[in-house]
């Protein structure tokens, strides 16, 4: 989605010295915020459906103080949560203050990194239709180029998405 108060997924490869960020915000309050750093990598988020159900947690208590810069930023929306998971550089498991079943992180599903979930959730959610095999493309982070994007959208031109391009980190074949 080129307008970004319209985005669902976000990602931003430059979010801080050595941090990337990723989110999903669906417009309607559920959200999911994940930070990359060196020390390692932590999500936090909110599904109001879980809130509506189980009440409010207190989730973000005992989070490492490697992730302190996290629960002090205010665009990850720290007033409000039903879950946060990390994962400490070198640690093979994933920590949680609370033990929450797997309804919890239905927010995270989409991270299976599989182009069919995503395809699936496209095209209803846009109501469009789309190339198959150009989401795996994508998923296999294969070079944008031309014929990608006219086969994603019409519309739009690779210079459109020159500042989003640079923004993600996402590989580019120019055209000579």
């Amino acid at each position: 989605m080129p307008e970004w108060e319209y985005r669902y997924y976000s990602y931003n490869a430059h979010w801080d010295e050595n941090k990337q960020m990723a989110s999903i915000r669906d417009g309607e309050g559920d959200h999911y915020f994940a930070l990359f750093q060196p020390t390692g990598l932590i999500i936090k988020g909110f599904d109001q459906r879980f809130n509506q159900v189980h009440g409010p947690h207190d989730v973000l208590q005992g989070v490492p103080n490697e992730f302190e810069g996290f629960l002090k930023e205010p665009a990850f929306i720290m007033d409000v949560a039903t879950f946060c998971t990390w994962k400490l550089q070198g640690n093979q498991a994933w920590s949680a203050s609370k033990e929450l079943d797997a309804e919890a992180y239905h927010l995270l599903h989409i991270l299976n990194g599989k182009a069919d979930h995503y395809y699936a959730w496209a095209t209803e959610y846009y109501e469009i239709s789309l190339d198959r095999s150009l989401v795996q493309r994508i998923f296999d982070i294969e070079p944008l180029d031309w014929e990608m994007l006219k086969g994603l959208d019409k519309e739009l031109e690779l210079a459109d998405l020159e500042e989003d391009i640079q923004e993600i980190g996402y590989p580019v074949k120019r055209e000579d």
